[in-house]
């Protein structure tokens, strides 16, 4: 089952299971094998060892900042139904924490509206290790209707809810980097997949023009042609472009980057905490007993 990434910050499109997941022998093919072959692609897993990571805050990967109080705000468009729809993605990185699978993480939250109305609200648990890897350990969605929720998906923490760990954004990526795995939710699915598309390009977009742009292509294990995310030096993604394997064909752009002001930073972690108690309500196997987060 593929779930659309609504969110900049990558909803994982489906889990994996670790013996589908090749540890070497790694390919950089460009994608479109993977989405139309009944073989199963190749893919880096990076080593997880609890011992190597560090505070994700020190945001020693310029590709993904982790600075707590920065909020992006990205607008485009997706598609509900047959109908091409207004969308807009508030991403916010905030000083919400926990520990997962022996590792700090913190939360970026996610805030989805189409045509106006919220339409998604999740939250992301990142990692950053030694290398400046950014790591994906956990999350949890919501999807709404109406202004009213519908229904929870996405809901892990790491590997002892059944999840895979995998790396959002590697620390290091060139041309050559081989593909590799973002990570998986539940046990026995397949995860996603990044690999680069470009590297060392320029890309404007609303907020300004970007040198030094990254182009990674990420989907499901079977269908990894879903979209193609600009990565900026400094900022983040500033582009996402809808491929075929795209379910809602989402489409958005930087539009503004916001330091938050205490207050705002304290506003949007809350909902992050308000979230997480939710969560214990309707996905107890999950949260339900999980120790409950807290604030830096």
């Amino acid at each position: 089952m593929q779930k659309s990434p609504r969110t900049c910050c990558a909803r994982l499109l489906v889990a994996a299971a670790a013996a589908a997941t090749a540890v070497a022998g790694c390919s950089g093919n460009s994608g479109e094998d993977s989405a139309s072959s009944n073989t199963l692609p190749v893919a880096t897993h990076f080593e997880f060892d609890a011992a190597n990571f560090v505070d994700p805050t020190t945001s020693t990967n310029p590709y993904h900042p982790l600075v707590p109080g920065t909020q992006w705000i990205r607008s485009g468009t997706t598609e509900v139904g047959s109908r091409e729809v207004p969308h807009s993605v508030i991403s916010t990185l905030t000083d919400v924490v926990r520990t997962i699978d022996g590792v700090t993480v913190v939360a970026m939250l996610d805030q989805s509206t189409d045509s106006g109305e919220i339409s998604q609200v999740g939250f992301d648990w990142l990692a950053l290790d030694k290398d400046g890897n950014v790591w994906i350990l956990g999350g949890y969605t919501e999807d709404f209707e109406g202004g009213e929720f519908t229904n929870a998906e996405d809901a892990w923490l790491g590997a002892a809810t059944g999840g895979d760990p995998g790396v959002l954004m590697p620390g290091v990526v060139e041309a050559d980097t081989p593909r590799w795995f973002i990570g998986a939710v539940e046990e026995g699915d397949l995860g996603s997949l990044g690999e680069p598309v470009e590297v060392g390009i320029t890309r404007c977009v609303a907020f300004g023009c970007f040198d030094n742009v990254i182009a990674i292509r990420e989907g499901e294990y079977k269908a990894i042609d879903n979209e193609v995310k600009y990565y900026a030096p400094g900022v983040g993604v500033i582009l996402n472009d809808p491929q075929l394997a795209s379910l809602h064909q989402d489409s958005f752009e930087l539009v503004n980057v916001v330091e938050l002001t205490p207050e705002g930073l304290a506003e949007a972690s809350q909902v992050v905490l308000d979230l997480e108690e939710h969560a214990r309500i309707v996905v107890p196997d999950v949260y339900g007993s999980a120790p409950k987060s807290r604030r830096l």
